[in-house]
Parts: structure tokens; sequence; C-alpha cells
């Protein structure tokens, strides 16, 4: 069973600005208070291997993923290799960045997601990718992806960053 969700934000700040905040990893839990942790394991130019931890609801899922950037298209890729319970091993998630006018972004994230227990478990399988990331996480992201890149292009505008 295949599942794709979407999720989208539109962002008041230049593309680089937006693909920059979105690409940093690292720097994710910084000003995402769900995200405990993102460090590679393994890093590379165009993205790595990254450990990635977020709460939501007094639940933690603890994850590692394929991560690669690619800025030429103005999209980030996660490939989920394992998580806790595997709860979202092998989901695939696509993050493109639409230079609208007027320095607006829309950031699209798109789920892909292919439950592979028997019928039981792949229940359980879509309602961790489903539930627990694509409607509580993948928005708490995106909305403090907007105010990040928000306010840096408000600090610069008045010359404090």
């Amino acid at each position: 069973m295949s599942v794709h969700k979407t999720n989208d934000i539109v962002v008041r700040a230049p593309l680089t600005k937006v693909f920059s905040v979105a690409s940093n990893l690292p720097r994710w839990p910084e000003y995402l208070s769900h995200y405990r942790y993102n460090r590679y394991i393994r890093q590379s130019p165009s993205g790595g291997l990254v450990k990635m931890a977020c709460s939501h609801g007094g639940i933690t899922i603890k994850s590692v993923c394929e991560f690669r950037i690619e800025p030429e298209n103005a999209e980030l890729h996660f490939h989920y290799v394992s998580s806790t319970l595997n709860a979202v091993r092998g989901m695939r998630a696509t993050w493109e960045f639409e230079e609208l006018l007027g320095d607006l972004v829309r950031v699209t994230i798109n789920h892909d997601f292919e439950a592979k227990l028997p019928l039981f478990g792949r229940v359980l399988e879509l309602l961790a990718a489903d539930s627990f990331f694509v409607k509580n996480i993948t928005p708490l992201t995106l909305a403090g992806l907007k105010r990040k890149a928000e306010t840096q292009v408000l600090y610069s505008a008045l010359g404090r960053g």
C-alpha cells in the first residue's frame, strides 16, 4: 500500500535564504523545538547520513536518513533508512522550493511511504508516517522554517544581522 501526502507553506523571504535555512540540518533544533538533534554520521558536500530525533505529544522518534541537497533544482531529499520501531523506515520526503513573485517562496514537502508489514502492522506503519510526521511534525517544521527565514530577513533589513 502506497501513500503520498503533501504539506506546504509560503515564506516571505528570498529563495536563497529559505533554502539555506532549510538545508542546514544541524541548526534545526535551535529554532524547531520539536527536534531534539540532527547529527551527521557521514557528511558530503551534497548531504550525507543524518541521525535525527523529533518529538510530539510525548513521543520521540529517532531516525537515520540519507539526506541529499540539490541546489540546482531547489530540492532537499530525505530517505529514512531506519527509525524507532521502524515506524517510518523507507519513507521518502522531498522538499521543493518554488520562487514566487515579491520575494515569496512556496515550500512543499511531499511524503511517500510504502507500508510493508502484514495488515495490522501496515496500519501502524501508516499511522506513524501519516499521523506523526505528516499531520504533526511537518506543519511544525514548516512554521518554524517560515519564522526563522522571515526573522532573518527582517533583522537584515533593520541592519542587525
